[in-house]
């Protein structure tokens, strides 16, 4: 019997050879495309899911409250926490604490040039980070690796690259760090590189102990000294809201007192591992650019059901379309003694084997898009994903659930004719089936003007991010990384650099700065007036500027006056205008000659600057205090317009290192650098239209299955209308007409949903775009173009072919 369905089957497939190609294809479309973004998905979603224990995990996100406001929500905590913890709660199995460092790492291999590079992935690290978390120690031991002073452990390609082949451990690294500090580290263990999925990311792990010593064990007791990723370790049966409800009550007994004395408030929130890179978005991330947005990630999840949903709803209006054409071989078989069930199993063999082809092929194009669809995430998911269990649930899952939901309604319809009707030529139209064919095409184009709404939306507000006044000028500047391991004549040798980098041709300027533009601001102050407005502490970043910084980056002055070498600046300060707001000056002119305390510094503000986007536009203004002078961590040379940077660089060689030996030569351009802000967006925008345009093409294949069905029911009726001088485009106008209306109403159902669900995207932006009604006359627009033309390939066949030919249509 089954074998009887299959020769069956291929022999329908043999005779309707273009509504077979477009079923298979339709249906192996929607599942490569579903497979693809369903990888993606996972991949998001396993960040951290290495860790055996990653549940029982919890970083401690730090609130700080001013004057009973809450304003600001960090992913570093202070160093307190950690010890405090464990100390006090037995639900606390340990702890573990980083500290971001850096600098220039130096290995001099005997006989050889000495290897330097400059790193940024390195940590000051607890002894116990190889207890919390399950990353791997391929040489040392956890226990004791991350114990005394001076000791480090680095990755596998860190040991790679300074010492070769060589056993890394026992060998010497010098280090010249962020601070200026110069260590020797000893090598005492190895680990593996960090995976992929990780959201903490690190190549080198100085020994606790070696801070504790430097900073005189303030890393240890501090409750003021923000910036410290803190990590605990639950035990397994903990409850982790009951822990956050006495660990409040701790804090409010052992720190009210002293919060008190600064009119602030901390708090300390146990936050869990598994949410970070997903649903979290605070100051001074680990890896902010890497970081996604949950919701996103989650949209695509239902692109991927959208267009697997409108496949099958094509299978399902192919089939039907087509049904009256077998509908003879249903009203023999069934005079003959063909039971209803046979028949039905006949119909969801088809289905099958369609859907087993459509899968197979769906792999082959998996595999064939794999790389261009990493390209275009930007991750790279590894390609032993396809390999794993849970992929071959995900294509069986499909496969099943598209044979049967697909399958299902076509052989009811195709078994359910009845054989005296059948032969005698009059086939009984169900309104009902015709309800529910419209009412998938409805579905179908509802979900294409969602989604073809939602890309000018997302594409709309990328744009104006992208061209926004950021209340200063980027453009053509080129930011070297400035030196490290400074001494007492770093102030000369600034100047001599700097009046050697202006004769070079093509450099207009150069200004020296401890912040750039786009990178997260650490140094993060309590700022406070002398006089006058609130007298609480306020939350500011600060950074270091020199003279020329501010006409440089064309930021405008509103009142006062800019640095300048005139006068002695140790004393004095700018202040943005959100600052300005927040010390509750009226204007910036009240604020010149007045003075703050900028953490333990009195300074009197000569200059209210405007406002600036330190940041993306994703974020809101954060209050400045900009100070005079001193140790600068980035040099941003502005250049001439047709300068060849190339040649700036090679003459930059050599006065760099006359004046900053041991530094190496370290660039970027600076627009390049913070427009990396919204990569994650641009390629969110990338892939929601390339899957919007598949699913608009699946959806005009299902409303090129209706007007199949459709026109096929009416030839004769053409035909009549043709011998009573209907014209080609009366015709044509007739039919589309009916086809139309669907999608009118799929157009009616869609706006409203999304200008709902956009605008709530939008909100999650300190700066966005109005939802235009243009944006929904574009998309409404697009699908009644496509369905006009979906149509009209039908109908104008329909309607060209000779009368006579129709009315011999059965």
């Amino acid at each position: 019997m089954i074998w009887n369905y299959i020769l069956i089957a291929f022999r329908s497939f043999r005779q309707q050879k273009s509504y077979t190609f477009l079923n298979v294809m339709g249906l192996a479309l929607g599942m490569a495309a579903s497979i693809l973004i369903f990888q993606y998905v996972k991949y998001e979603r396993s960040f951290d899911q290495f860790h055996s224990r990653a549940s029982d995990i919890y970083r401690i996100q730090y609130n700080g409250w001013q004057n009973g406001q809450l304003n600001f929500e960090s992913a570093v905590a202070v160093p307190a926490v950690g010890p405090a913890l464990k100390n006090n709660f037995p639900e606390v199995e340990a702890y573990t604490r980083l500290l971001r460092t850096g600098g220039v790492v130096r290995y001099e291999r005997p006989g050889e040039t000495a290897v330097e590079f400059r790193e940024d992935r390195a940590f000051f690290a607890d002894t116990s980070l190889f207890r919390v978390f399950d990353f791997e120690l391929v040489h040392g031991n956890d226990q004791t690796c991350l114990k005394g002073v001076s000791n480090v452990v680095i990755s596998q390609s860190m040991a790679k690259k300074y010492f070769g082949d060589d056993d890394a451990l026992g060998k010497r690294l010098s280090v010249n760090d962020r601070d200026g500090v110069h260590r020797l580290l000893e090598v005492t263990g190895v680990f593996a590189d960090v995976p992929e999925s990780s959201h903490i990311k690190f190549d080198f792990l100085v020994s606790f102990e070696t801070l504790n010593v430097w900073s005189e064990n303030a890393s240890e007791t501090s409750w003021d000294w923000l910036g410290f990723y803190t990590f605990v370790l639950l035990k397994p049966d903990a409850d982790p809201e009951s822990l956050q409800a006495k660990w409040n009550s701790y804090l409010t007994r052992t720190r009210t007192e002293e919060w008190k004395l600064t009119n602030s408030k901390q708090d300390f929130i146990l936050q869990p591992l598994k949410d970070i890179h997903l649903y979290s978005n605070l100051r001074n991330e680990t890896s902010p650019k890497e970081l996604r947005d949950g919701d996103s990630v989650y949209a695509l999840s239902l692109i991927a059901a959208i267009i697997l949903i409108i496949a099958w709803v094509n299978y399902v209006n192919l089939a039907t379309a087509r049904s009256f054409k077998r509908a003879n071989e249903v009203g023999v078989r069934k005079v003959v003694g063909a039971l209803k069930s046979q028949l039905i199993g006949q119909f969801l063999m088809e289905s099958f084997i369609m859907n087993i082809t459509a899968a197979v092929l769906a792999l082959l194009l998996v595999r064939i898009l794999w790389h261009p669809f990493i390209e275009l995430t930007g991750w790279n998911i590894p390609l032993s994903f396809m390999f794993q269990q849970e992929f071959w649930v995900l294509v069986a899952g499909l496969f099943i659930a598209g044979a049967f939901v697909s399958g299902f309604y076509p052989a009811i319809v195709l078994s359910s004719f009845k054989p005296v009707s059948v032969l005698k030529g009059k086939l009984i139209k169900s309104s009902a089936g015709n309800y529910l064919r419209k009412g998938l095409v409805v579905f179908q184009f509802a979900a294409s003007v969602f989604l073809i709404s939602g890309s000018l939306i997302v594409y709309d507000q990328l744009i104006f991010m992208k061209n926004k006044d950021l209340g200063m000028n980027i453009s053509e500047t080129m930011v070297l990384k400035g030196p490290l391991g400074i001494d007492s004549l770093y102030d000369a040798k600034y100047e001599s650099f700097k009046t050697e980098v202006l004769r070079i041709p093509g450099v207009k300027g150069i200004t020296a700065s401890y912040i750039i533009p786009g990178e997260e601001n650490w140094w993060i102050k309590d700022v406070q007036r002398l006089q006058g407005g609130s007298r609480g502490l306020h939350t500011a970043a600060t950074t270091i500027i020199d003279e020329d910084h501010i006409p440089q980056y064309e930021m405008r002055v509103m009142a006062g006056r800019n640095f300048s070498k005139a006068f002695n600046e140790e004393g004095n300060a700018l202040i943005n205008e959100a600052l300005l707001k927040e010390l509750q000056f009226e204007t910036p002119a009240e604020a010149l000659g007045q003075k703050i305390v900028n953490n333990e510094d009195t300074v009197e503000i000569v200059g209210v600057v405007a406002d600036f986007h330190q940041m993306s536009l994703k974020k809101g203004i954060s209050p400045y205090v900009f100070r005079y002078a001193g140790t600068a961590r980035f040099y941003s040379i502005k250049l001439e317009g047709e300068a060849n940077y190339k040649d700036v660089i090679a003459k930059l060689a050599g006065p760099w290192e006359t004046f900053f030996p041991g530094n190496p030569v370290d660039y970027f351009f600076l627009d390049q650098f913070f427009d990396k802000q919204y990569e994650r967006d641009d390629r969110f925008g990338k892939v929601f239209t390339v899957f919007t345009i598949l699913a608009i093409v699946l959806a005009a294949m299902g409303l090129l299955g209706l007007a199949s069905f459709m026109t096929l029911q009416r030839t004769r009726e053409i035909g009549i209308r043709k011998i009573m001088g209907s014209s080609v485009s009366g015709v044509i106008l007739l039919l589309t007409k009916e086809f139309i209306q669907p999608v009118l109403i799929a157009i009616a159902i869609a706006l409203p949903l999304v200008w709902w669900l956009m605008n709530e995207w939008l909100q999650t932006f300190a700066y966005h775009v109005a939802v235009r009604p243009l944006i929904f006359f574009i998309s409404g627009m697009l699908v009644m173009v496509v369905a006009f033309i979906s149509v009209s390939s039908q109908t104008l066949k329909a309607a060209l072919a000779k009368p006579v030919d129709s009315l011999k249509h059965d």
